[in-house]
C-alpha cells in the first residue's frame, strides 16, 4: 500500500471524534454513568454505617430454650456480641414446650422466641425456633438470631465430652484433598490439573474479562454504527472527496477508540471523586475488617510492577484494535441501518467465542481443573487472548514471557486482519445492496488481489 493512501486520516479522526461528542446521546449517557459512579461510594457508606447501626441490638428480647437432649448445655451465653447485649436467654424448667408456644401467642410480649433442641430418632439434632404471629420481628433478625444460636450449639455439644478449645480449633481445621496417581516406574506424581484460584482471584479475572468486554464492544460497537449511517445518509460519498478510503476507517477506529478511553477516564476519575467524597462525609477510619480486605488486595496483586501493567495495558488496546477492524468490516459491508444487526453476526460471533473462552477458563482455575499449559495456550489465542491475558498477568498466573509472546501473535493477526481489510474496503465503502456473507466477502478480497496483480503487470510492461 502506498503511502498517500492514509493521506488526511488525521482530519478524518478529528472530524468523526467531533460527531461522536456533539451527539446528545453520547453526552447524556456519559453525565449519567458518571453521576452513577459519583454517588456509589457515599451511598455504599451509608449503607453500611446503617447496618452496623443495626448490627449493635437486635429487636429480640428473650429466647427461650427447652433442650430435650439431655447434654446438660449451659445456654447462658449462647448470645454474646454487641447485637445481643439485650437478650435475656433462658432454660425452660416445667411448662413443655407445646404449652409455652401457645402461651406465646396470647402474650402481649412480641419480641420473645423460642427454641426447642431435640435428637432425632433418625440421627440428628433439630432446632425449631418460634416466633408469635403478631411478633414485630423481621425474618433477617430472626434468622441471624438461629444461626448464631446454631454455631454455639455446634461447638458446645463437643465441649460436653471434655473438649477444651484447643482441641476444638484442631477438630474445627480445614481439611484438603488431592489426586496423585504412579508412573510406570512405580513413583508418585500429583495430577496435572493446576491447583485452584481463590474466589478474590476468581473475581478479579472475571472483572478482567467484563471490563475488556465493555471496550470492545463499546468501541466495535461505535465505529459499525457510524459507518453504517454515514453510507445511508451519503456523508461518506463527500469524504471520500478528500481522502482515500484507508485513511477514512483509520481515522474512524481511531475516533471510536478514543471515545472510549474517554468514558472510561471520566468513569475512572468519578470514582476516585466518589471516593474522596465518602472518605470527607463518614470519615476515613478503617474497620478492622476493612484493613485485612486492603491488605488481601495488595497480596492479589503483588506480582504488579511497571512492565506487567505496560503489557496488560498494550494487549487491551491491541485486542481492541483487533476487533474493531472486524466491526469496521461488518459495518462496511450492510448499506442500511435496519441490516446492521445481520452485518454485524460475524463481530458478534468472535466477541462471544473470545469471552466465553475466558469465563470458561476462568470457571475451571477456580476449580482447578486446568494446567498452566491450557492457561497460556488461551492467552496466546487471539480472539481470547484480549479477555484472558491482562488479568492473569497482573495476578501472577502467567509469565512475562508468555505476554510477550502473547502480544506479537495477536499483533501479527491484527496487522494480517488489517491487510484483508485494506483489499476489501475500498470496495465495500460503495456497497449499497443485500447484507454480504462472509464468502462474498472473501471473493471480494480476492478480486481485489488479482485486480491489484494485474494493475501491477501492466505497470511494469509498459516501463
Amino acid at each position: 500500500m502506498k503511502r498517500n493512501e492514509y493521506a488526511g486520516w488525521k482530519e478524518v479522526f478529528i472530524f468523526s471524534l467531533r460527531q461522536e461528542i456533539k451527539q446528545k446521546s453520547f453526552r447524556g449517557f456519559l453525565i449519567l454513568m458518571c453521576l452513577v459512579i459519583l454517588a456509589v461510594m457515599p451511598v455504599s457508606a451509608w449503607l453500611q454505617r446503617r447496618d452496623q447501626g443495626q448490627i449493635k441490638a437486635t429487636e429480640v428480647s428473650r429466647l427461650t430454650v427447652y433442650d430435650e437432649t439431655g447434654l446438660g448445655i449451659d445456654y447462658s451465653h449462647a448470645l454474646e456480641g454487641e447485637r445481643y447485649s439485650g437478650v435475656q436467654v433462658t432454660e425452660a424448667s416445667g411448662d413443655s414446650f407445646v404449652s409455652h408456644v401457645e402461651a406465646l401467642e396470647e402474650s402481649q410480649d412480641s419480641t420473645e422466641m423460642v427454641v426447642r433442641v431435640t435428637y432425632e430418632e433418625a440421627g440428628y439434632f433439630s432446632l425449631t425456633f418460634v416466633k408469635a404471629a403478631t411478633a414485630d420481628l423481621k425474618d433477617k433478625d430472626c434468622e441471624q438470631l438461629s444461626q448464631d444460636f446454631e454455631n454455639f450449639f455446634l461447638d458446645a455439644r463437643i465441649r460436653v465430652v471434655d473438649v477444651d478449645q484447643e482441641q476444638l480449633d484442631f477438630i474445627n481445621q480445614p481439611v484438603t484433598s488431592r489426586v496423585e496417581h504412579t508412573t510406570q516406574e512405580g513413583e508418585i506424581t500429583p495430577e496435572e490439573d493446576g491447583e485452584g484460584i481463590s474466589m478474590s482471584e476468581y473475581y478479579v479475572l472475571l472483572a478482567g474479562i467484563v471490563i475488556v468486554l465493555m471496550i470492545v464492544n463499546m468501541g466495535g460497537g461505535q465505529i459499525a454504527l457510524s459507518i453504517v449511517t454515514e453510507k445511508s445518509t451519503k456523508v461518506v460519498e463527500y469524504l471520500m472527496i478528500n481522502v482515500r478510503p484507508m485513511a477514512l476507517i483509520v481515522g474512524k477506529i481511531l475516533a471510536a477508540l478514543t471515545t472510549v478511553l474517554i468514558q472510561f477516564a471520566a468513569c475512572g476519575v468519578s470514582y476516585l471523586l466518589s471516593r474522596e467524597i465518602a472518605k470527607l462525609i463518614f470519615g476515613t477510619a478503617q474497620s478492622g475488617a476493612e484493613a485485612e480486605q486492603k491488605s488481601g488486595i495488595m497480596e492479589l496483586f503483588a506480582h504488579v510492577n511497571g512492565g506487567t501493567l505496560l503489557l496488560a495495558a498494550v494487549m487491551i488496546l491491541v485486542g481492541v484494535l483487533f476487533f474493531s477492524i472486524v466491526a469496521g468490516l461488518a459495518g462496511a459491508s450492510v448499506s442500511r441501518m435496519e441490516e446492521m444487526a445481520e452485518g454485524l453476526k460475524l463481530y458478534q460471533m468472535l466477541l462471544v467465542v473470545g469471552s466465553y473462552v475466558g469465563i470458561f477458563l476462568c470457571i475451571m482455575q477456580m476449580m482447578g481443573k486446568v494446567s498452566d499449559v491450557v492457561v497460556n495456550i488461551c492467552c496466546i489465542l487471539p480472539l481470547s487472548a484480549p479477555f484472558v491475558l491482562p488479568a492473569n498477568l497482573l495476578l501472577g498466573k502467567v509469565g512475562v514471557v508468555t505476554g510477550l509472546v502473547s502480544l506479537a501473535v495477536v499483533t501479527v493477526c491484527t496487522a494480517a486482519l488489517f491487510s484483508f481489510t485494506a483489499k476489501v474496503y475500498e470496495s465495500m465503502i460503495f456497497y449499497n445492496g443485500n447484507v454480504l456473507k462472509l464468502k462474498d466477502i472473501l471473493q471480494i478480497a480476492k478480486n481485489r488481489r488479482v485486480a491489484a496483480e494485474s494493475v501491477g503487470k501492466e505497470g511494469g510492461h509498459h516501463e
